[in-house]
This record gives C-alpha cells, sequence and structure tokens, in this order.
C-alpha cells in the first residue's frame, strides 16, 4: 500500500538539507506515487518553501499528488494558503480532489479560538463531543490492482475523512496525539474506521458505462470490532467509448457516492459502537 510508504518516508526525512530533494521529487519525480509521498512529507516537516511547492502541487497532473498536496497545505495552518485552495476548489474536476480542497479550506478558516494549540502541541477537543473518530487502514480489494488499485485506496481514505470530519458531534482525529490524549483524560470514546473498497464494475448500458462501486468500513474501538458498515454508488458515462479520464472519474465519484452511502446517518450507531 502506498500508506505504509509514506509513512516510513515521513519518519526517515530529518535533516534541513532533504528539503530540497524533497521539493524536487515533488516537482519532476516521473511516479505519482513519489510526489505524492513528497507533498506529505512536506506538509509534516514544513520546511521553508513548503508552501510555494506545494501550491504548485495544486495543479499536478494526478488526481493523488493534488490530494496530498491539497492535505498538506491544510497540514500547514497557513492562512496563505486560502486563495490558492479556493482557486483550485473552482476548477478541479476530481472528487476526490474537491473533497480534500473542502477540507483543507475548513481546517484554515478555523477562528484562533477553535483551532488554538493545546500544551502538547495540538488543537483543543471541543466540550460536548460524543467521540472522537480516526482512520485505520484504507485498503482496496477489487479486481482493480497495481497503482490504480492504491490510488483508489488512498480516495477512500480521502472521501472518509471528509465524511467524518463532517458529522455532528465528531472530532475527527488526522493523527493529532493531543487529541487522544484529551479523549483519553475526559473518557471520550475513540473509534476507528477501516476501509475497504470491496468491488468496482463497469458495464455498457443503454449507449453509455455504468461503473458502481461498493466499500466497507469495519468500526472498532481499539482491537474490538464492533461491526461494519457499506455503501454503494453509481455512475452513468454516454457515450459509445470513454476516454482514460472519463473513465478514471466515474469511478472516483462513484467511490466517493459509496462513501457517502456507508457514512450518512451513522453516528448514532458510531455512538452505538463507542459504549
Amino acid at each position: 500500500m502506498v500508506a505504509v510508504a509514506l509513512s516510513a518516508t515521513v519518519a526517515g526525512v530529518a535533516a534541513a538539507e532533504d528539503a530540497s530533494t524533497t521539493m524536487h521529487e515533488l516537482s519532476e519525480a516521473s511516479d505519482f506515487r513519489v510526489r505524492v509521498s513528497a507533498a506529505l512529507v512536506l506538509g509534516h516537516t514544513r520546511p521553508v518553501g513548503s508552501l510555494e511547492a506545494l501550491e504548485s502541487a495544486l495543479a499536478d497532473v494526478h488526481p493523488a499528488v493534488r490530494v496530498a498536496a491539497a492535505r498538506a497545505l491544510g497540514s500547514l495552518g497557513d492562512p496563505a494558503a486560502l486563495p490558492p485552495l479556493e482557486q483550485r476548489l473552482s476548477r478541479d474536476a476530481s472528487a476526490s480532489v474537491t473533497a480534500q480542497l473542502r477540507v483543507a479550506i475548513a481546517q484554515l478558516r478555523r477562528t484562533p479560538g477553535d483551532d488554538n494549540a493545546s500544551a502538547a502541541g495540538g488543537h483543543r477537543l471541543p466540550p460536548g463531543v460524543r467521540y472522537l473518530v480516526e482512520l485505520g487502514s484504507m485498503s482496496n480489494h477489487s479486481a482493480v490492482s497495481g497503482s490504480r488499485g492504491d490510488e483508489l485506496a488512498q480516495i477512500l481514505g480521502t472521501s472518509a475523512r471528509a465524511r467524518a470530519g463532517a458529522m455532528r458531534g465528531t472530532v475527527f482525529s488526522d493523527g493529532d496525539a493531543s487529541l487522544r490524549q484529551q479523549a483519553a483524560q475526559r473518557h471520550v470514546p475513540v473509534i476507528t474506521l477501516d476501509g475497504n473498497v470491496t468491488q468496482v464494475t463497469a458495464s455498457r448500458i443503454g449507449g453509455g458505462t455504468q461503473v458502481q462501486v461498493h466499500v466497507e468500513f469495519a468500526v472498532r474501538r481499539g482491537q474490538t470490532l464492533k461491526g461494519t458498515v457499506s455503501g454503494a454508488a453509481t455512475t452513468f458515462g454516454p457515450g459509445a467509448e470513454l476516454s482514460e479520464e472519463s473513465r478514471r472519474r466515474l469511478e472516483e465519484d462513484a467511490l466517493q457516492g459509496a462513501v457517502q452511502s456507508a457514512l450518512r446517518g451513522a453516528e448514532e450507531g458510531l455512538l452505538v459502537a463507542a459504549r
């Protein structure tokens, strides 16, 4: 999985001299996975020049890189990134990218009182929160394999992150250790969602192409499985032949719709699982 490689890369980049190498990889690497990794590293390490490099990466040809750049810009916490994020949101055709752009914009628009750093260096857990949600593993077990399969797993995570962040009474923890610590101190349950793309199918129907995507999320508290939720969505593209870009867009739109289907109205179910 790409996520495993990303974790190892983030942990390994510490020296200041590596920043220029990472920025070069972000702009020049031929493998989109290397560019994705470089974007997330910059968002984690925040070297000088990372804002400008990530803004440029918002125009990358590969949607997974644009997703990573938007996520990294949100992590930087610099409101100067708002204009390029908003500009990209107005014209990006990828559902997964626009979902992450909205998440990053929401992060940067938070008022200082809502998003002050705690003593541990993270964010404050607001009063009245019912549970903390975090993402576990995101995988793809559909018939789509290779780099596209890895990409679908990453898009699954992006869509789940955006949906979980919008749930009522919920705070989404994107690896924020301070939020977890505060949750433990206040006895707020922590729920983990492990996602899986279980099926991606395409078929010819009525002079066009129909794409259907199924997803499933395992809901656990710690290592205890509390249940599963699943969803599916279908998209349709007209015409005798679809371009590669159009087919990918149909898959991404259906995947995002499947995530919405699985997690729509899931707040009460997750509350039950948290007990």
